[in-house]
């Protein structure tokens, strides 16, 4: 064998040639490969890289959003806080909030909303217990509007979630239960929601289910710090006016007797005086005078002890007509205009209608007294689940701060000496917490209005 044959055929120039061209065609080739995979890598982290950076901005955001919800009390000022911050951070057209109703656990109102558009009313709500809630409390993360425009939402739910569709609904989970919703409607832009927006909402509804929780329960802790002073100042007065009440009704039977006597020797006087005239208009001065004390000696029996009280069940609106129809001559002379703002189907009170007329029509002359120059008098009954509730608002200048705590007191009166003996709302008191009732009197915008407050007959 030779040489040649052991290394094999020869390589031709012309092959040479195309081997090396298909080397420099394959090099640029691998070049422009790489260049587009180093794009790709380069554009892939500057994407992580704005998506970090988001993230942090929104931590951060999150971050003083919570420190300054947790420092906000005020119930609507945080509401108000958190659908704004809200709008903004997403670029929302419209936001609200939906939570449980006051004293109701099976409805979610409207509770705040911010934005351009029309907002649903209270009668559409969401209910506890339903479907939809179920698989968001479940879900526990925003979800796109559209997804739930199915069966899964009820009638109602639906007219709710077409006001902000399209758009993202956020349950707000507080432990394990739902607290509320949040509803944003579409982008301003017109843009879809990104993923780091649904991110961000997701931590916030979280942060604003606490510090809704924490503003809830400072709201109830206020209310109950504030009934209870209202209760300690109305247990304080009510022990107040019953010593007094004691003591008037001591001093009325001290003062009885004595009276009894001095009107028994006048009358011996009258009668050995004979036809002496001037010493006869004496002795019916002092009759008349005797006979005023023994007014205010009765009147002072009746705040501590209302007398000649017959319970019955009793039509209020019957009682308060009478009182007015009684008044009208006053009330035309004195230019005085009545509203009457009584609710329908008012259950009738367990009372005495006698007495509650005294009650009603001492209030009214109280009112005429005070508008001199007429005005108007506005009597409302209103019925609540176990009681009813009477108004009697007038448009005078109502009664100053300071002696309002003692407008009950017996004797005590911001009247001329010559009108009034300071009784009237004593017996007044007397009478209404005979009726295991209240009365109390407030200053408004547009007056004086007294409130008496009476148990519903059978409740």
């Amino acid at each position: 064998m030779t040489s040649q044959e052991g290394k094999g055929k020869p390589v031709s120039a012309t092959q040479r040639r195309k081997n090396k061209q298909s080397k420099l065609e394959e090099k640029p080739s691998a070049s422009r490969d790489f260049r587009q995979e180093l794009e790709q890598r380069a554009a892939k982290l500057t994407e992580t890289n704005r998506q970090l950076k988001r993230k942090i901005f929104d931590l951060y955001t999150i971050f003083e959003i919570s420190r300054n919800f947790n420092s906000v009390l005020d119930y609507q000022s945080l509401l108000d806080s958190f659908v704004l911050t809200t709008l903004a951070q997403v670029g929302a057209a419209k936001g609200a909030v939906f939570l449980k109703e006051d004293g109701q656990a099976e409805k979610y109102v409207l509770a705040k909303g911010k934005g351009s558009g029309y907002f649903p009313g209270r009668g559409l709500f969401f209910e506890t217990g339903s479907k939809l809630l179920e698989y968001l409390t479940r879900l526990n993360r925003p979800v796109d509007i559209g997804e739930l425009m199915t069966e899964l939402a009820a009638q109602n739910e639906k007219a709710i979630l077409e006001n902000f569709h399209p758009g993202l609904i956020v349950p707000l989970i507080y432990q394990t239960r739902l607290s509320g919703l949040v509803l944003v409607s579409d982008k301003i832009s017109g843009h879809d929601f990104h993923l780091d927006d649904i991110e961000f909402l997701s931590i916030l509804g979280n942060q604003i289910s606490v510090a809704i929780e924490n503003a809830q329960l400072y709201e109830a802790e206020r209310k109950a710090v504030k009934q209870l002073r209202s209760t300690q100042q109305q247990l304080v007065a009510s022990e107040r006016l019953a010593a007094l009440g004691e003591m008037s009704a001591k001093i009325a039977h001290e003062i009885n007797n004595p009276l009894g006597i001095i009107d028994n020797y006048l009358l011996l006087l009258k009668r050995s005086l004979g036809s002496d005239i001037e010493a006869g208009n004496y002795t019916d001065i002092i009759g008349q005078e005797i006979a005023r004390i023994a007014r205010i000696v009765k009147e002072l029996l009746d705040f501590h002890r209302p007398v000649g009280m017959t319970f019955r069940k009793t039509d209020v609106i019957k009682v308060i007509e009478d009182v007015l129809l009684l008044m009208g001559p006053r009330f035309e002379t004195s230019r005085i205009e009545v509203n009457r703002c009584f609710g329908m189907d008012c259950p009738p009170v367990e009372g005495s209608p006698d007495n509650l007329k005294q009650v009603f029509l001492n209030l009214v002359i109280n009112a005429c007294d005070v508008m001199k120059d007429g005005g108007t008098l506005e009597v409302a009954v209103k019925c609540t689940e176990d009681e009813l509730s009477i108004r009697f608002t007038d448009t005078g200048p109502g009664i100053p701060d300071e002696v309002k705590p003692r407008i009950f007191e017996p004797f005590f009166t911001t009247k001329p000496a010559s009108a009034g003996t300071g009784l009237g709302l004593s017996v007044c008191y007397g009478i209404i917490k005979n009726h295991r009732g209240t009365i109390t009197y407030k200053n408004i915008d547009t007056g004086g209005c007294f409130e008496i407050k009476l148990p519903i007959a059978g409740r």
